[in-house]
């Protein structure tokens, strides 16, 4: 990505933030209902599901997650800093989208952070 086109974290990170409100709000809300989204906010949640499974995400998120709760909110506060870095530095190629980071957080919260890095090494033997 070209420096004069980065996006800058502070204003993705609120979006992140919004995201994870909306999704965990949509989420509650009766299935019966009509929902009215975008088309890419289912496709974003079967990405952010497969994403979080790779070996390379789990190298660059397991290690922080060993003390977060399980809140979708602390755990967007925990991984968007860390995926933002690593997609700007060209170190992984996800999307850099809020829903998608958003989806990500609730996907993360859903699973558990303690299930998803089960057996991951995080270079320590406990």
């Amino acid at each position: 990505m070209s420096p004069e086109k980065q996006p800058e974290l502070a204003p993705f990170h609120q979006q992140v933030l919004k995201a994870v409100e909306l999704i965990s709000f949509s989420e509650s809300v009766d299935e019966s209902q009509p929902k009215a989204f975008s088309s890419g906010f289912e496709e974003s949640k079967k990405e952010a599901q497969a994403m979080v499974e790779r070996q390379d995400i789990k190298a660059i998120l397991c290690p922080a997650l060993k003390n977060i709760t399980n809140d979708a909110y602390d755990l967007a506060n925990a991984i968007t800093p860390l995926l933002f870095g690593a997609v700007i530095a060209g170190t992984i190629v996800v999307p850099l989208n809020p829903v998608f980071f958003g989806w990500v957080a609730i996907v993360i919260a859903k699973a558990g952070a303690a299930s998803l890095c089960q057996g991951y090494d995080t270079g320590n033997n406990s």
